[in-house]
């Protein structure tokens, strides 16, 4: 992998005295020969870049937009200009673009205080929340700064264009309102370190770079890399690697050229074709973008051609499809459940009416019976449909894992775990389905489809052990979310090989900046989001979805009335646009699916069981994991 001269220019912070920017010669772009013809400009990106210092009236308005005067391309002069037009002489001069910082990403925590300092001068207190640095990259990674409050001055006269800021707060701060405004997210994929399926990387595309540069930018991050986190659980594109400086764009077929080095095989891509598997990474990555085909051309090789066909479908499992990993996706109905004085029953929101029969694993003597809470998933494998339950059996206040799986209707025998004084609902890893899940007595173990007995997961990092109290994993089963000690992190874990599929935390553990505190719950509910129950800032128990690196932030609930327990959300598919996000949760004596009008399941929901239902023991929600 190299770095480009034109991405280098990570992302801006203040500094306020120095003399000069501190940018580096030029590093050398190497030829690679012929590439496609030169793309041209569409008119603009999908938006617009940030506004001008006299676009606000209001001193409110003025520091909105001082917070995003930074947003946008990469570039350390621009940037420069677009910051320097807030300030007054003589602050302006003394402001300089450090390029080797990143743009401090902040949740402004409530409206900034103003304190009128007379003379047309006020000061500007504003409490914020470190998210991160964004950086040229386009990921954002953990902050380095902890500073909670920035006082800084500016004059002006309400009602004027007049506004100005005349002492600067210390560090160039972007506000996560200005993230979402003047940038798109894009995801961008990697292959799993066992090469068996993509892996989703989160990043964000200034909204002022013009559309037909937009595939040559992605392209250039696919070569730069996967961020911090998740690096070592997936494989970069092979050291060296290099495209030619342009990907043409609108055109209906996409043409991609690399050098020779892209496609050597290496030793963890033995018996894969590289070539194939970069097709597919590149489609995933660009399919944003309206193309017919991509065409990608090997120094040294045939062009190859590639569509968005069988093999295309298979290499994501983030897509939903009963017709398996090679089928085109469709709009699959959810199926909800819920338990109910100890049995799984399904709820009337699914299809039918929840009217067909439990899944025939569940109704063999004993098996839906003493439950606490359930996880069940369904795969596509050279056997047939594949489903499995993890179930959770609570006797005497003591916790055991008893698990069942069956290909049609030939179910395997279930298979229980020790005792434990606590456990979590389990979940099921997928592609392939061979392991899941679940946190007991503070720690994280794995078991497998044939037996529930529990394997501690190694590779943690210090200072989890005994303090997990939740876990959800990513709908491609190679990331998984984790709240330890109130605080959700999110990292990459490796898949053995074999029957077992032994799973291991790999290195980078990133906690995931949210306004909520004290999370009690996670689950995964897109390829770049997770939904987290906690207590908001006045002190209520919310419900919020919020983007792995904590940039995007977006309420569900805002009060639930008392500890969410358990919480579940259904991963919106990557190839359709989001209407909704799927959420069902419970709490103490209630439990909620926040589809429809009524969100708290009533007794009428609960099909099948007999007698009068009691709303307040329905408990522990969860959807059929497609």
């Amino acid at each position: 992998m190299r770095r480009r001269t034109g991405l280098a220019a990570v992302a801006a912070a203040l500094v306020v005295g120095l003399t000069g920017c501190g940018i580096p010669d030029e590093t050398e772009v190497r030829d690679i020969g012929a590439g496609p013809d030169p793309g041209y400009a569409t008119g603009g990106g999908t938006g617009v870049g940030p506004p001008s210092r006299n676009a606000a009236s209001t001193k409110e308005g003025f520091v909105t937009n001082f917070l995003a005067a930074a947003a946008g391309e990469p570039n350390p002069d621009k940037m420069q200009d677009r910051v320097r037009q807030y300030l007054q002489e003589p602050a302006r001069e003394r402001v300089k673009v450090d390029r080797e910082a990143g743009l401090n990403v902040v949740h402004v925590m409530q409206p900034p205080t103003f304190t009128d300092a007379g003379q047309g001068l006020y000061k500007v207190t504003l409490k914020v929340k470190q998210v991160g640095l964004l950086n040229a990259q386009g990921w954002v990674g953990e902050p380095v700064l902890d500073r909670q409050t920035y006082t800084f001055t500016i004059s002006g006269i309400d009602g004027s264009d007049t506004w100005y800021v005349t002492e600067p707060p210390p560090d160039l701060l972007l506000s996560t309102d200005a993230l979402g405004q003047y940038y798109t997210p894009r995801t961008i994929y990697f292959w799993s370190e066992d090469r068996r399926t993509l892996v989703p990387d989160g990043r964000y595309m200034p909204n002022d770079l013009d559309e037909g540069q937009q595939p040559t930018r992605i392209v250039d991050w696919l070569e730069e890399g996967p961020s911090n986190w998740l690096e070592p659980a997936v494989n970069p594109l092979n050291d060296g690697s290099e495209s030619n400086p342009n990907v043409p764009y609108p055109k209906d077929r996409l043409e991609v050229a690399f050098n020779a080095v892209a496609a050597e095989q290496t030793s963890n891509s033995r018996g894969v074709d590289v070539v194939a598997q970069l097709g597919q990474q590149l489609l995933w990555s660009l399919r944003a973008y309206d193309f017919v085909d991509l065409e990608l051309r090997i120094d040294g090789q045939q062009p190859q051609v590639f569509a968005k066909d069988a093999a295309y479908y298979a290499a994501n499992p983030a897509h939903r499809s009963l017709g398996g990993p090679s089928a085109e996706p469709e709009e699959l109905p959810l199926e909800r459940f819920a338990v109910y004085q100890g049995k799984v029953y399904r709820l009337a929101s699914s299809p039918d009416g929840g009217k067909a029969p439990l899944p025939q694993l569940l109704l063999a003597d004993g098996i839906n019976d003493g439950l606490a809470s359930a996880a069940l998933a369904r795969e596509v494998d050279a056997g047939g449909v594949r489903t499995a339950a993890a179930l959770v059996t609570r006797q005497a206040g003591r916790f055991k894992l008893r698990v069942v799986s069956a290909v049609g209707d030939g179910a395997h025998p279930a298979s229980e775990s020790k005792a434990y004084a606590t456990m979590t609902r389990p979940v099921w890893l997928k592609a392939p389905m061979k392991v899941g899940l679940v946190v007991a007595d503070g720690n994280l173990y794995q078991f497998t489809l044939d037996s529930g007995e529990l394997k501690r997961v190694d590779g943690l990092p210090s200072g989890f052990e005994g303090k997990i109290t939740g876990v959800s994993a990513g709908p491609e089963g190679r990331r998984i979310a984790l709240v330890v000690n109130g605080q959700v992190y999110v990292c990459g874990i490796s898949r053995g090989e074999g029957e077992t599929g032994d799973v291991e935390a790999t290195e980078g553990a990133m906690a995931v900046p949210t306004t909520l505190r004290s999370i009690s719950a996670v689950d995964w509910s897109d390829e770049a989001k997770i939904v987290v129950a906690g207590i908001e800032t006045e002190g209520k128990h919310s419900v919020a979805e919020v983007s792995l690196d904590g940039a995007i932030e977006e309420e569900q609930v805002n009060d639930t009335g008392d500890v969410v327990t358990q919480l579940v959300a259904y991963p919106n598919d990557p190839l359709r646009a989001a209407v909704r996000t799927n959420i069902m949760y419970s709490r103490d004596g209630a439990a909620f699916d926040l589809e429809g009008t009524k969100q708290a399941i009533e007794s009428g929901e609960v099909v099948g069981a007999s007698g009068e239902v009691v709303p307040g023991q329905v408990t522990a929600p969860f959807f059929l994991l497609d």
